[in-house]
C-alpha cells in the first residue's frame, strides 16, 4: 500500500506539464485528442502500457504481443457543443509470439456552422475525421514486446457545397505514418511502456503534406502536420482491501518542429496523463484519471455468455468526461468489447 500512494503522489505531478500543451492547438490531431474506448478513457485516456488496452494497434502496437485470443472493442460518444466520435477495433493473436490488430477512430460535429468572409453564415456543415491503424506485435521473451503499427488519416470538411465562388476540396488524406511500441512486464507490480508517434517516411521523418483547399487555385495551399511524439508509460498493480488495482502514468513529449531532432524547448510540448482502476466488488470496475485539463470518471462491469460448450467473456464500460477549460460536462461516452 505504501508503494500505491508514494506512486499515486508522482504520477499527480504530471499535472504541472498539462499548462505547456495549450500552444500545440490541433497539432496533434482532433480525431486522438477526444481520445477513445469507453474503458481507457473512463481512466484518462491511458493505455500504451496495459495489456488489455484496446485497440492495441492505436495504444501501443506493442501490446498486440501478448494477445492469446481474438478480441474485439467497439466505443462511441456523444459530447457537448455537437461533437461525436467512436471507434472499432478488432486483434488477435497468431501462433505464440505475435499478435496483429486493426483499429478505426472517428470524430464528427454534428452542426458546424459555415461562415464566409463577410462573416455571414452561408450554411451547415457535418465535418468528419477518421484515422486507420493498421498492427503488429512480436513477444521477444515471456515479459518483452515490441511492435509497430501503420496509420492514415482522412478528412471531410463537408463546405464545398456552401460556396458558390469558389470550386472547393472537401477530402484530404494525410501520408502514412509509422508508430513504434515497446512493452515490458517486470513483475506483477511494475510495467512500462515506451511509444513513439507519427514517423513519416519523408524528409526528417516528419509527416507534413500539402493542402490544396481549391481545385482552381482560389484559395491559398496550406499545410498539415501531425507532430512527432515521444510517449513513455508506467503501470503499477497491487490490491486494495483485497481487490484489485492498478494505477498508471504517461508523460508525452510534443516534437512541433520539422527537424528530425530538436533540443530547443520551445520546440517541444510536454503534457502527462493519469488513471486508476480498481475492482471494487466481483466484476464490477470503478475508474477515474486526468489527460490534461480532461477529468474522467468510469464504471465497467464484466460478465459472460455461455452458448453450447463455450463461453464468452464480455465488458461494457461507461465514462463520464469534463472538460475543465470550457467547463464541459460530457455524459455519454460507453464501450463494449469481446473476446473468442
Amino acid at each position: 500500500m505504501k508503494r500505491l500512494f508514494v506512486l499515486f503522489f508522482l504520477m499527480a505531478c504530471a499535472s504541472v506539464f498539462a499548462d505547456k500543451k495549450a500552444a500545440l492547438g490541433g497539432m496533434d490531431g482532433f480525431v486522438e485528442r477526444m481520445a477513445t474506448g469507453g474503458r481507457e478513457l473512463g481512466r484518462g485516456n491511458i493505455g500504451a502500457a496495459d495489456t488489455s488496452a484496446m485497440p492495441s494497434a492505436y495504444f501501443n502496437p506493442a501490446l498486440l504481443a501478448f494477445r492469446s485470443n481474438v478480441g474485439y472493442a467497439l466505443a462511441a460518444e456523444k459530447r457537448d457543443l455537437d461533437r461525436a466520435g467512436g471507434s472499432l477495433g478488432i486483434e488477435s493473436s497468431v501462433g505464440k509470439r505475435m499478435g496483429i490488430g486493426a483499429a478505426v477512430l472517428y470524430r464528427t460535429d454534428l452542426d458546424f456552422e459555415v461562415i464566409n468572409s463577410d462573416d455571414e453564415t452561408v450554411g451547415s456543415a457535418q465535418p468528419y475525421f477518421t484515422t486507420t491503424y493498421i498492427g503488429v506485435g512480436y513477444r521477444l521473451t515471456r515479459k518483452d514486446g515490441i511492435g509497430f503499427s501503420l496509420a492514415m488519416s482522412y478528412d471531410n470538411l463537408d463546405i464545398s457545397g456552401d460556396y458558390e465562388d469558389a470550386d472547393l476540396v472537401d477530402s484530404y488524406q494525410s501520408p502514412v505514418v509509422l508508430n513504434l511500441g515497446w512493452h515490458r512486464e517486470w513483475n506483477e507490480h511494475w510495467s512500462t511502456a515506451v511509444v513513439i508517434r507519427n514517423l513519416s517516411f519523408n524528409k526528417n521523418l516528419s509527416a507534413k503534406w500539402t493542402r490544396n483547399a481549391s481545385n482552381d487555385n482560389s484559395v491559398e495551399q496550406s499545410e498539415g502536420v501531425r507532430p512527432k511524439v515521444l510517449q513513455i508509460g508506467l503501470g503499477y498493480h497491487t490490491k486494495l482491501l483485497e481487490r484489485p488495482i492498478s494505477v498508471w502514468m504517461e508523460a508525452l513529449d510534443y516534437q512541433v518542429a520539422d527537424t528530425l531532432l530538436v533540443f530547443d524547448p520551445d520546440w517541444h510540448i510536454w503534457t502527462g496523463r493519469f488513471g486508476m482502476e480498481w475492482e471494487a466488488l466481483e466484476n464490477l470496475i470503478v475508474r477515474g484519471g486526468f489527460d490534461e485539463f480532461n477529468y474522467t470518471f468510469g464504471l465497467g462491469y464484466k460478465f459472460s455468455l455461455r452458448l453450447g460448450k463455450r463461453k464468452y467473456f464480455f465488458q461494457i464500460d461507461y465514462a463520464l468526461v469534463y472538460e475543465s477549460q470550457a467547463e464541459l460536462w460530457n455524459p455519454l461516452s460507453f464501450g463494449f468489447r469481446g473476446w473468442l
